[in-house]
């Protein structure tokens, strides 16, 4: 087909417009022509594919792809997730398996779920002795094959999934507007094996690629690279020279297409028994990579794989067997990241981010060899190099090398709602940031960028490299709904500023927003509304059901009885409340105290509930003064006549809104 259905949609008033002339008859002649045209064109598309029809399409087997899909087929509705590579998961079972949060009490839901599936892997195969349980971490770092046996089962277990994969889209197929908005029909889709071409007919559609292709080919606005400082009023916006959490001069703020850098996650071992040696890459030239052993001799580098500081060249974060997650070092004096290499990857065709892939590729290997083997290195970082090699066990389709590229920030789609660095701003002088009545999740890292363009002005500093920790953070249900789209949700490429994506584009966040994308997908399809329409309180409630929270609340588990009530009552300021309590002792606290070590923390001050302690008279009166005149009438008898603690309060309240809901 030469012309998408989508085009004869869209232009379909324009063509009618131009046809009214003066002749009434050749008016109608040519309205049948074009509605002719029409059909035909709908004939031969159908012809021409294999087609089948679901109440959810997904589009991205991303772990965001895997939640929205479990959490709309478990109501019961046909789901298909569309894969345009060979192996699900992308990045969770494609390298990064050091994944990214502060506090544990941060992660909840589906994501929680599959770190407890990783800990029982870990615990049953080899006992909770083994070193290979203790370097899970309680479940969040699992080697890829791990992941991927995991993510097969859990998609397994819902027999209404369907899983297509090496399936390239294509094209996307526009319905007539629905109040306004764009209704999205269908989605071609090429099988990258055959060249088969098969059409996917949906209700609902969700996006969950990192490069937002679903959203750009049905005609989304997006976003590419650096809003200017101005346009939101962001302080680390457009370029920046960011240390030690100093903007310093030079930064003009102005906004560009530049996009943050991309690398691989390797998989290495230096188990001499599972690894692969390192080859020279096709196309490796020497002279690149030269001014590596410039840097050694100069003294700016300590080792070559280190665990937490910048004085190495591959950050090895370990896992089980003996295995590292080895990954940039931001500011580091030698990047694996090709700072400025990446700018037409997000909106380029298959071909142009082909090329940047395989670029990147061959520039990690070929500075992996060069260090491992050139007699310019220093024979001392020859030998801990050569200590390390490819898991044997990893990517065993893929020569035990990575498939998947690590886009950190691609296409961002505008949604109902914009998610900026405002949106971390504290409330005054203290550590509580602003609740958000419509959150769907909650976000718990640093707003944090690699850079995007090599040293210039400061030569130890990447252009546009910063990294700010606000505290926990809730995001709103507009980010997963794009602007002007009846059916179409985006869990991964969401709406935010560059900087606000910053603090997104983690793999719990991204699932977290595909946990909720599945849950609205599943109240389009069951009360017949548009995205728009879907009320953000009904989406919290089904979250809280699967124990996922829209709130940080650090001592009230996902296990807890009192885990619905808190999470429902926190949503509407009672929590808020306790914390600013607490204002007057922030200053001068430590807020983040790592663990062992690492890059996790204990939870977060002052953000405890404390349900167990008894509900004193203020916080009482604060909270009853919330609740409607005949609610509030029946919880101020509870409290004075059992005198409850907090933790019992709040379900008591609990279930009285919940009888007049």
């Amino acid at each position: 087909m030469s012309v998408p259905l989508s085009i004869y949609w869209s232009n379909f008033p324009v063509i009618l417009q131009l046809e009214v002339v003066s002749d009434f008859r050749q008016t109608i002649v040519r309205v049948w022509i074009i509605v002719l045209c029409l059909c035909t064109t709908t004939l031969a598309f159908c012809a021409a594919t294999d087609q089948s029809r679901y109440d959810l399409v997904v589009v991205g087997s991303t772990f965001s792809g895997i939640a929205a899909a479990i959490n709309a087929a478990q109501y019961g509705h046909s789901v298909v997730i569309v894969e345009e590579y060979a192996m699900i998961g992308g990045l969770m079972t494609g390298g990064l398996s050091f994944t990214d949060f502060i506090s544990y009490e941060a992660l909840s839901g589906i994501f929680e779920q599959y770190t407890q599936r990783v800990e029982s892997y870990y615990a049953e195969k080899y006992g909770r002795q083994s070193p290979q349980f203790a370097d899970c971490h309680g479940g969040i770092h699992a080697e890829p094959h791990v992941t991927l046996k995991l993510f097969n089962e859990m998609l397994g277990e819902h027999p209404n999934i369907q899983v297509l994969t090496n399936h390239r889209l294509t094209q996307v197929m526009l319905d007539k507007p629905e109040q306004g908005m764009k209704v999205i029909q269908g989605a071609l889709f090429t099988n990258k094996e055959t060249g088969d071409k098969l059409h996917l007919f949906g209700n609902v559609f969700v996006d969950a690629t990192y490069e937002g292709d679903l959203a750009a080919y049905a005609g989304a606005e997006y976003r590419i690279g650096r809003e200017s400082r101005q346009e939101y009023g962001e302080p680390l916006a457009g370029k920046i020279f960011y240390n030690q959490g100093k903007v310093l001069v030079g930064s003009t703020g102005e906004g560009d297409h530049r996009v943050q850098a991309y690398n691989f996650r390797m998989i290495m071992t230096d188990s001499a028994e599972n690894q692969r040696k390192v080859e020279k890459p096709a196309n490796y030239r020497r002279e690149d990579y030269l001014p590596i052993a410039q840097v050694l001799q100069e003294g700016k580098v300590s080792q070559m794989f280190v665990e937490k500081s910048r004085d190495g060249i591959f950050r090895s974060q370990m896992l089980p067997n003996r295995k590292a997650d080895v990954n940039d070092i931001k500011n580091a004096p030698v990047r694996m990241t090709m700072l400025g290499e990446n700018y037409a990857y997000p909106d380029g065709d298959w071909e142009t981010r082909q090329k940047i892939i395989n670029r990147h590729r061959e520039h990690i290997l070929g500075m992996v060899y060069f260090i491992q083997n050139d007699p310019a290195i220093p024979e001392k970082y020859r030998q801990e190099a050569q200590r390390w090699g490819l898991a044997k066990d990893e990517f065993i389709d893929a020569d035990n090398f990575p498939p998947r590229l690590y886009i950190r920030e691609a296409r961002r789609i505008m949604g109902e709602y914009v998610f900026t660095q405002n949106d971390v701003n504290t409330v005054g002088n203290t550590f509580i940031v602003a609740p958000k009545e419509e959150a769907i999740a909650i976000g718990d890292y640093a707003l944090n960028c690699h850079g995007v363009s090599p040293a210039s002005l400061y030569p130890s500093i990447a252009e546009g490299d910063y990294n700010f920790i606000p505290p926990p953070f809730q995001i709103p249900l507009g980010v997963i709904v794009p602007q002007g789209f009846a059916n179409l949700l985006v869990s991964v490429a969401v709406s935010a500023s560059h900087v606000g994506f910053s603090g997104l584009r983690l793999e719990p966040v991204w699932t977290a927003l595909g946990q909720a994308a599945g849950l609205t997908a599943h109240l389009m399809l069951s009360q017949s509304k548009v995205a728009t329409e879907v009320n953000a309180r009904d989406v919290q409630h089904l979250l809280h059901q699967h124990r996922a929270k829209t709130i940080y609340i650090s001592d009230v588990a996902t296990d807890s009885r009192y885990f619905e009530a808190a999470q429902f009552l926190g949503m509407r300021g009672f929590l808020h409340d306790l914390y600013l309590s607490r204002e007057a002792a922030m200053p001068g606290t430590k807020t983040y105290r790592s663990i062992r070590g690492t890059q996790y923390a204990y939870a977060y001050p002052f953000h405890t509930l404390e349900p167990d302690e008894p509900l004193e008279e203020d916080l009482a009166q604060q909270w009853i003064g919330k609740l409607s005149a005949d609610v509030a009438s029946e919880a101020r008898a509870y409290w004075q006549n059992n005198a409850p603690t907090r933790g019992e309060f709040l379900l008591h309240v609990y279930a009285l809104l919940q009888r007049s809901l």
